[in-house]
């Protein structure tokens, strides 16, 4: 990719110097903190959903909400823990690992899970990229053993990244990827 004078890829800035009728414009993003983005699928089946999503693909209940239940939210939230458990040691003494080329332990990953239509959930409508910071071939092993549908196989890509996606269940494409 190429970069401007303002360093942004192919020829576009990184920030918006000016926004139309309003003069110059303020970085929004950091004025008002924005700190992360939470999908929301639609699902056929909240519980159902929120089950597979905990018990296969290994995320943690966080809530669901409604009687009978029609919205839900899984989470990861990284941990010291976390770090050691990718070498199958649990050592809550032993520092936090880092992954490689510096990029931490990554963030929280949070998906909410909404009910609807069964007909409107098998729409394609886009993926979520989730990094994953540590063995996404083991990853990949462990979701085919549970019998995760995987559609595509662990790649090495040219622009850093190996990565796998898997369709769950309401036919959504989730993408697993982890710095080369």
């Amino acid at each position: 990719m190429t970069a401007d004078r303002d360093g942004g890829p192919l020829g576009l800035p990184r920030r918006t110097h000016a926004a139309l009728g309003i003069g110059v414009a303020s970085n929004l993003g950091t004025r008002h903190q924005f700190h992360g983005i939470q999908p929301v699928l639609p699902v056929s089946d909240v519980t159902r959903a929120a089950r597979y999503f905990r018990d296969v693909l290994g995320f943690e209940l966080d809530f669901i909400a409604g009687e009978p239940p029609s919205y839900a939210r899984v989470r990861h939230v990284p941990s010291a823990f976390d770090a050691d458990v990718q070498g199958g040691r649990h050592d809550l003494a032993r520092p936090a690992a880092i992954v490689p080329d510096g990029h931490g332990q990554g963030d929280a990953v949070y998906i909410r899970l909404w009910q609807c239509n069964a007909r409107e959930t098998r729409q394609w409508r886009g993926e979520i990229v989730i990094h994953v910071g540590y063995d996404i071939d083991g990853l990949h092993a462990a979701y085919l053993k549970r019998g995760v549908d995987v559609i595509e196989p662990p790649t090495s890509q040219p622009w850093g990244l190996r990565e796998f996606a898997i369709r769950e269940p309401d036919g959504h494409v989730l993408r697993f990827c982890g710095y080369l």
